[in-house]
């Protein structure tokens, strides 16, 4: 079934909706917090844009009333002249303008010198206005002109007086009235500024000239002259003092006009200074709003471009998401099709298997039945159940093979071998079952003087055997066709291999599914041969062939029969120096011994008994201490020792042996751990190889190249729910005395481990238990009940788990008990028959 991804929330459409969302609201609120915060820059510069300048107020202010000063000052000055505190008023205040433009400069040197020459100069000025209202005074008030003209009067009447008392004068006096309009005198500039507007009554003032005739006595001349004299004098005075007024006042007034006009001068130019400024200011702050509106519209522009990528995206996102999701979807269904279909592919592969299973125990049971009634068997008899667990084995191996195949465990090997044989040693195999359904078996090899190539021979051989087995089992009449051809590159072999037959064939429908899992061809004479299998075979050829980097096709026409080809590449090999000892092989003609060591006394015997019919030497232990600490013994050429042992593990000792003695010496591992990775850690560990418990004679045997064998032994477990005493009496050659001894060993150890077991439930060890269930399912598998020894193994393998409970799997260990003291009545009820 197609597995569909879990993603994580971002990876889900859900999860890129909300993102979408969640992107949109941030963009949203970015761009509103940006316009907010530029529109409110914005406003910060209209409102400091709008608010009037102080600085320019300020200015403004001063020279409107330093402007304004004098001509204030002088009007304080006409109506209260005696008050100098009134137009000082004016200047305190604009004092007071000038220290708080002092405060608005304090940064600025240059305008601060200037407000303080400023102050300086309006003081100065103050000072030049009041010696000017002082002359101005002087200038307007008549005393000293009163005091002269009192003085000539006071002159002129004394002189009269003295006339009077000498001579007696008679004048004769006309009085003339004449009316002349005064001539306006021109006005100075302060006299035009400070000066008094006329009144009508001066405009309409005239001017009255007596004119006297007096007529005097001679005798009275010399008086009036001294009189003119005195006048002239008083009259020079009177006009030397008021040059002297008119001339002091002038002065003061062009020196007011001077302070004045600096004071305006610098003013204005201050007021220029605050002016220019403004207008920079003012400049400035628009090209800052400028700044502003434009940094708010790029700022919002990046974000909604941002956004816009970012939706972009997303929605390709989405869209690719949907397809996706449409894309998962079909698959789901064609996957639930596919697995509906598997599913009741497994359900005829339980059927086929069980009946598979059923029919080869049938016979073993019955013929056993049939047995343990005989006291001498017929060999018919025997041979029946070792063909029915011969064919078991089969269908089991191909069980494990499968469960290889979808956990990946298939493991090749690259060895040199010889191609035109292992085809020999196939097509031999093969014959004598298309013999016995009188089928012609023809093989065609075109492999010119090829011998040796570089590759896999088992899985070749594997491949081959299924092939051809699956070619005579729907065959019912015709022939067998094996055709072998290949083409040269350089090193590198590609192999062309087909196997042809006359058989059923297949239909177009069923040629698409032959290769899955559990699918079978139906078979008319079903009712009559067995012709179904586990439906796995095809299956492992064509993961075996891909694994190896070959390719495997099938034509087939209903009725006409099948053809089967695949591709494979091999290298070219070198033939094998001869001379060489195969590698995990001792000669028994070297005279070497075998040292075996196992805490089960059952395998120690029925091993004693194997090497002691081929004359061969040997020396049992049933301790790995006792194997460690004995003297090394150079006739020693193999040593097969145990996995599980309770004082030192198969790989622990194999590792301190190894410290011991030198490579040269075969070390051979027995257990009954047939998972891949187990196998591959005993490899690893330093065992040269590992003898598979239950293992027949001659699969020990072949160790040692007494025996050849036509098959290599991989995790054959066979079973069988009952005592087998036929597997027993071939392990035992016959001999009578040896099957009970061996019997009553098993019997006795098995009571024995069976106490130990019990004990170390109720002692909660779990370790203990652990190492007893592995010895049981060994010697339980060993004397021929393969079925309870793999229940003891299964028990084995949970109790090894990290987080197995002793007392949670009590139950099952205490019902495996009560078998194995079944298995032994059986045993005892044999040995009585």
């Amino acid at each position: 079934m197609i597995g569909i991804p879990k993603s994580s929330f971002i990876q889900a459409i859900r999860g890129k909706v909300i993102l979408a969302l969640i992107l949109a609201c941030f963009a949203l609120f970015m761009a509103w917090l940006t316009s907010r915060v530029a529109f409110r820059e914005m406003l910060n510069t209209v409102e400091h844009l709008s608010s009037p300048n102080e600085r320019l107020r300020i200015v403004n202010e001063l020279s409107r009333k330093i402007t304004s000063l004098d001509q204030m000052q002088r009007r304080r000055a006409f109506n209260d002249p005696g008050n100098y505190n009134a137009f000082f008023k004016e200047s305190r205040q604009l004092r007071i303008s000038l220290d708080s433009l002092s405060q608005l400069y304090a940064g600025d040197s240059v305008q601060l010198q200037r407000i303080r020459s400023i102050n300086e100069l309006l003081s100065v000025r103050d000072k030049q206005f009041v010696n000017y209202l002082k002359v101005r005074e002087k200038l307007v008030n008549n005393k000293s002109f009163s005091s002269q003209v009192q003085k000539f009067s006071d002159m002129v009447s004394r002189n009269a007086a003295q006339a009077d008392s000498t001579v007696v004068t008679s004048e004769k006096k006309t009085s003339t009235t004449t009316v002349i309009p005064t001539e306006e005198k021109p006005r100075g500039f302060f006299s035009k500024i400070f000066g008094k507007k006329k009144t009508e009554t001066e405009d309409k003032a005239f001017k009255i000239v007596n004119e006297e005739n007096v007529k005097r006595d001679t005798i009275a001349l010399s008086n009036e002259r001294k009189i003119v004299k005195g006048v002239e004098a008083s009259l020079r005075a009177i006009e030397k003092e008021q040059k002297l007024k008119s001339q002091s006042f002038l002065n003061r007034e062009a020196v007011l006009a001077d302070a004045n006009s600096l004071l305006i001068s610098q003013m204005l130019g201050i007021l220029k200074k605050v002016e220019a400024e403004a207008v920079a200011q003012i400049e400035m702050n628009g090209v800052q709003a400028k700044k502003v509106v434009n940094t708010g519209i790029s700022r919002i522009s990046i974000i909604m471009v941002v956004f816009f990528l970012l939706m972009v995206l997303l929605l390709y996102l989405i869209l690719t998401d949907i397809t996706k999701s449409n894309r998962y979807r079909k698959e789901l269904e064609t996957a639930t099709e596919e697995a509906e279909y598997h599913g009741k592919a497994k359900q005829r592969f339980l059927s086929n298997m069980s009946h598979e299973i059923r029919t080869p125990l049938q016979s073993i049971i019955g013929y056993a039945e049939l047995i343990r009634k005989q006291q001498q068997p017929g060999r018919k008899y025997v041979d029946a159940i070792y063909h029915s667990s011969e064919h078991l084995l089969q269908i089991v191996n191909e069980v494990l093979d499968y469960n290889r195949l979808v956990s990946g465990k298939f493991t090749f090997s690259e060895q040199v071998f010889n191609l035109r044989k292992l085809l020999e040693e196939v097509v031999l195999i093969v014959a004598p079952q298309a013999t016995r359904k009188m089928l012609k078996m023809t093989q065609n090899f075109e492999l010119d003087d090829l011998e040796y190539i570089y590759g896999d021979p088992f899985r070749l051989r594997q491949i081959l055997l299924n092939l051809l087995s699956n070619a005579i089992k729907f065959t019912m009449e015709g022939e067998i066709l094996l055709s072998v051809f290949y083409k040269r590159q350089g090193d590198n072999l590609h192999f062309t291999f087909m196997v042809k037959d006359t058989g059923i064939g297949l239909s177009e429908e069923e040629s698409k599914h032959i290769f899955n899992e559990f699918e079978q061809a139906e078979s008319p004479e079903q009712s009559v041969v067995n012709q179904n299998g586990a439906g796995l075979g095809l299956t492992i050829v064509k993961a075996l062939v891909e694994n190896q980097g070959g390719r495997i096709y099938v034509k087939s026409k209903k009725g006409e029969g099948s053809s089967f080809t695949f591709y494979l590449q091999f290298k070219i090999g070198e033939a094998p120096d001869l001379s060489k000892i195969q590698e995990g092989a001792v000669p028994a003609a070297l005279g070497k011994k075998v040292w075996i060591v196992d805490d089960d006394q059952l395998i120690l015997d029925l091993c004693s008994l194997i090497f002691s019919n081929h004359q061969m030497a040997f020396r049992c232990f049933n301790s790995p201490l006792d194997l460690l600490n004995e003297p090394w013994d150079n006739e020693v050429g193999v040593l097969l020792m145990d996995i599980r042992m309770p004082e030192l593990s198969g790989v622990e000792l194999c590792r301190a042996m190894r410290l011991k003695i030198g490579k040269e010496v075969k070390m051979y591992a027995m257990t009954a751990q047939v998972l891949p990775g187990e196998r591959e850690n005993l490899l690893a560990g330093g065992f040269d190889g590992i003898l598979m418990k239950p293992f027949k004679e001659r699969e020990l045997l072949s160790i040692f190249n007494l025996e050849a064998l036509t098959e290599e032994i991989n995790d054959q477990i066979p079973g069988g729910l009952v005592f087998d005493p036929a597997y027993l009496q071939k392990m035992t050659f016959g001999d009578p005395q040896q099957f009970h001894k061996i019997m009553d060993r098993f019997r006795e150890d098995c009571r024995n481990d069976k106490t130990e077991l019990e004990q170390g439930l109720k002692q909660n060890d779990k370790e203990k238990v652990s190492l007893l269930l592995h010895r049981l399912a060994g010697r339980i598998a060993q004397i021929g009940s393969r079925e309870l020894a793999a229940d003891f193994r299964k028990a084995e393998i949970r109790m090894e788990s990290q987080n197995a409970d002793v007392q949670k799997q009590k139950d099952g260990i205490l019902l495996l008990c009560q078998h194995l003291d079944e298995l032994i009545h059986l045993m005892e009820d044999y040995s009585i028959s």
